[in-house]
């Protein structure tokens, strides 16, 4: 296995574990829930700052507009994080953030914006209870 192929199924045995933790809880966590998605996003930002050091900016298009996969994963991913800025942003606004400011955010940073605006929201969320 290639080292990309090693950190992808990595990345999917994490996310398929957090999923199933969340889904278990059934009652608000003690803990401060915001560090969840910092957890996830640091690393993943990381990873995304090697790879544009490495290959570049957008040294990515011809691997996701090449081939009808590539595209059909970009064409998900799009759809998934607009979904889910969608069921965010009342929470966001709600904790009173400027889903503006984070929709800029999102379209240009994607998951990691999404993660951010997920982190600020729960800690929000959390501040306003205390």
């Amino acid at each position: 296995m290639s080292h990309t192929e090693l950190i992808a199924f990595a990345g999917f045995i994490v996310a398929a574990v957090v999923m199933l933790l969340v889904t278990q809880t059934k009652h608000r966590v003690s803990w401060p829930g915001w560090l969840v998605p910092i957890a996830v996003v640091v690393p993943f930002a990381a990873w995304t700052g090697f790879a544009i050091a490495e290959q570049g900016l957008f040294d990515y298009l011809p691997t996701l507009l090449g081939s009808d996969w590539g595209l059909q994963l970009w064409l998900d991913r799009l759809m998934s994080v607009t979904a889910a800025f969608y069921l965010l942003q009342n929470r966001a606004r709600a904790a009173g953030m400027k889903s503006e400011v984070w929709v800029i955010v999102v379209i240009f940073t994607g998951s990691i914006g999404l993660l951010l605006m997920l982190a600020r929201t729960l800690y929000r969320e959390r501040n306003m209870d205390a």
